[in-house]
């Protein structure tokens, strides 16, 4: 996984360090720390806090209601995931159950 510097990732998403402070109070973001003492965070977190920064400033959505949406949000990937994985397996157990059968074509017909 990728981590970016704070300041990196402040620039980045046009916000400022305070408000990757805030959302790590307030569990939106995980801020770790380099042997060096400096602080970074995961390309992930950086995308929750774009997600998050986009919902505040543009939807008007407030602090804890862009937390929930982007929980939500993750939340739903993953069930998208699971379900795509249901569906493999499924399907895979259908033809493995299913006997194959030949398709009859025109030549079949005639004679």
């Amino acid at each position: 996984m990728r981590y970016l510097r704070l300041r990196e990732a402040a620039v980045t998403l046009g916000i400022e360090i305070a408000d990757l402070e805030l959302f790590e109070h307030e569990h939106l973001i995980t801020i770790k720390r380099t042997l060096d003492d400096e602080p970074v965070i995961s390309s992930l977190d950086v995308e929750r806090a774009r997600l998050a920064a986009l919902l505040i400033r543009e939807l008007d959505v407030n602090l804890p209601g862009a937390e929930v949406i982007v929980h939500m949000r993750e939340e739903m990937i993953a069930m998208q995931r699971q379900f795509g994985e249901i569906l493999e397996t499924l399907v895979g157990e259908l033809r493995a159950s299913l006997p194959r059968t030949r398709v009859p074509n025109r030549d079949d017909e005639e004679g």
